[in-house]
This record gives structure tokens, C-alpha cells and sequence, in this order.
């Protein structure tokens, strides 16, 4: 019985580890995901904790599926079956989110999958969400993962109390092995590595006014004409660092290259061409500038990020665990415990307090 639990336990952190690590890697919620909002109020409230299928594309009315839009993804229930994929709503708005035009009809491809039912209501966790929001405000999305995969390397590698005779009597000790500390030091070390790095990513922003009186003052422009913009990426680090950018809106045009690498302490000008809408008022302007460590050459990180910006993390994380596993072994790392706690009667706790 005791074996099944510890395999059923270490099965479940494996499978939320999995699950955690690829929906990280693919930017997109993967077996479980949490509402943002109250539009589907009261069946799922804002901060639920709910279960997904990510086979289950939906297909019928009245389905609950989770679906990427412009403005991030989303769960809502589907309201009607058309040609080309659903129309959806959530059970707390009361339009369509296709009504007016709002939003494009949510395509198949779209979809991340449907909510888990049991007997017509979708399985939720009450709050659950918000927990999981919380925890991530103060950890991040790297840093969490690594608290996951230390989790995983202390259920997985840690060994069994053992028993040993002595006097007659029978002593239980707890051990904890060098390979399971080294281990779990070697998760912290890779961890901390992808958050400094996604920590160094970023955003340049610049505002103008499109105005009929454009030319009078800096930064107002003229409706339906274009300007040029320079902004500054610097990197302050003491390393080189490979450095990705890319404007966000139809309004922005990169003149020169989206991928440089800037030597520790230099600056790279990066020029923009903007085209100034017609409406008259204050427009902002976003780019998006993510960088990473030049430890491996471009030709690698460059094809990586073309597929996801997260997917070069990989490459540093085999890279990083190439090089702590092969000190490992060179190191001689793992023979004897490091530490030996013994179980009794008495806990450790009642040995350092004294007798009562």
C-alpha cells in the first residue's frame, strides 16, 4: 500500500511537472488553467482552478473550450456551430463575442482544448486560480518551474528510511544521498539561470499625437503621414548577449536587422519607421526586446526563437545540465550520505529540546 501512494504521488508530481514544463515551453495552458475574469460566472467564477482535455477540441453546443483570441486566451462555452469553427460566449456576458464583429469566429486551431465535465458541471477548483496567480506574481513563470522540478528530483531520487539493527533494537534512519542534494542544487542553478534571463527581457515604448497640427511640436504628426524613430538597446550586463526585437502593431516597421549581438556595456541604435494613423489622438508604441546570453552561437538560438522565444531556454537548460552532469561524475559526486537523521520514538525535535 505504501509503495502504490509513493508511486501515485510521484506519478502525479511527474505529470503536473510535464505539463507545467510544456505549457511553459508553448506559451499556451496545458491540462489544467485558471479563469482570468467573471464572464462565465457562476459555472466557472473568476479564480477557479479548472481541469482541461487537450484532445478535446469541441464540436458541439453548449461545449466549454479553452481558445486563444487577440487578447490572450480564454475559456468560454461554445454558442453555435458555424462554417469555419464556433461561435462562443461566456455564460455571464450577454452578447457573442463574434457580435458586431468583436472578435473573428474561433477556429479549431484556436482551441486548447475543452473543460473537464462530471455529470454536466465542469470540475473546478474553488480559488484554486488565484493561489496559483499569486504564487506566480511572486515567483515567475522560470522560477516556478524550478520550484516544480525540485519537487521532482526530491520525490524521485530521494531514498527510503532505512533499518538497521543495533542491540537487539530497531533503528530507522532517514538519507538523503549526495547524488539527491547535487541534484537538487543542479535544478536551483539551471532555474535561476532561465530567470536572470527572461528577466532581462523587455519593452522599449515611445508616444506621439497624430494632430491636425503636426509639425508645431515634438512628437506631433500629422494624420495618415510616417516618421522615423531611433531608440536605444543597451546592455549592461559584462557579457555579450544576443538581443531579439519585434515591434508589436501593424503601425510599426523595422528598418535593419531584428536579431544583433551587443557586447557587454555597448548600446545597438535600432530604427523604427512609424505610420501615423488617421484618428486624432495620443498613440503608444510598443516593442518587444528579449535577449539571451551569447553562450551559444546564433545559427542555434536563431531557429529556436523562430519557433517560440522560449524554446532557446532549452538549448541553455541541456547545455547547463551537460556541464553539471559531466562535473559530476568527474567530481566523484554521490558515494556515502550526506545526511542521516534517525526515526524513533523521540523525534528530532524532542532530542533538541531536551526531556520534558
Amino acid at each position: 500500500m505504501k509503495k502504490l501512494l509513493e508511486g501515485t504521488i510521484t506519478a502525479v508530481v511527474l505529470i503536473v511537472l510535464v505539463a507545467s514544463v510544456v505549457g511553459f515551453l508553448l506559451d499556451r495552458p496545458v491540462l489544467l488553467s485558471y479563469a482570468y475574469s467573471e464572464s462565465m460566472t457562476p459555472t466557472i467564477n473568476k479564480g477557479d482552478l479548472f481541469f482541461m482535455n487537450p484532445l478535446s477540441k469541441g464540436g458541439e453546443a453548449g461545449d466549454i473550450v479553452v481558445f486563444h483570441r487577440r487578447d490572450g486566451w480564454t475559456v468560454h462555452r461554445i454558442f453555435a456551430v458555424v462554417d469555419g469553427g464556433y461561435i462562443t460566449k461566456g455564460d455571464n456576458n450577454v452578447a457573442t463575442d463574434q457580435q458586431d464583429g468583436a472578435y473573428p469566429i474561433v477556429r479549431k486551431d484556436d482551441v486548447a482544448g475543452s473543460v473537464v465535465t462530471f455529470m454536466g458541471h465542469p470540475l473546478v477548483v474553488r480559488g484554486g486560480g488565484a493561489i496559483i496567480e499569486s504564487v506566480r506574481s511572486k515567483l515567475t513563470n522560470v522560477y516556478a518551474i524550478g520550484v516544480m522540478l525540485l519537487i521532482g528530483v526530491l520525490v524521485t531520487f530521494s531514498s527510503e528510511g532505512k533499518e538497521r539493527k543495533h542491540g537487539g533494537h530497531r533503528k530507522r534512519f532517514l538519507r538523503v544521498r549526495a547524488r539527491t542534494v547535487y541534484a537538487a542544487i543542479s535544478v536551483l542553478i539551471v532555474a535561476g539561470f532561465l530567470f536572470v534571463t527572461v528577466a532581462s527581457w523587455g519593452t522599449l515604448t515611445f508616444s506621439y499625437s497624430s494632430t491636425l497640427a503636426g509639425g508645431q511640436r515634438e512628437g506631433w504628426h500629422l494624420p495618415g503621414t510616417a516618421f522615423e524613430k531611433n531608440l536605444s538597446v543597451e546592455n549592461r550586463a559584462v557579457y555579450p548577449f544576443h538581443y531579439f526585437i519585434e515591434p508589436k502593431g501593424n503601425r510599426l516597421t523595422l528598418l535593419g536587422e531584428r536579431e544583433f549581438t551587443v557586447n557587454g556595456g555597448g548600446t545597438r541604435t535600432v530604427g523604427m519607421r512609424v505610420s501615423v494613423p488617421e484618428d486624432t489622438r495620443v498613440y503608444r508604441e510598443e516593442i518587444q526586446v528579449r535577449a539571451y546570453p551569447a553562450l551559444l552561437p546564433t545559427a542555434i538560438i536563431g531557429p529556436l526563437y523562430n519557433i517560440s522565444p522560449y524554446l532557446p531556454l532549452v538549448a541553455y537548460a541541456l547545455e547547463l545540465t551537460a556541464v553539471l552532469v559531466t562535473f559530476y561524475y568527474l567530481a566523484g559526486i554521490g558515494r556515502g550520505d550526506v545526511l542521516r537523521i534517525r526515526l524513533g520514538r523521540r523525534s528530532l525535535l524532542t532530542k533538541l529540546m531536551g526531556d520534558g
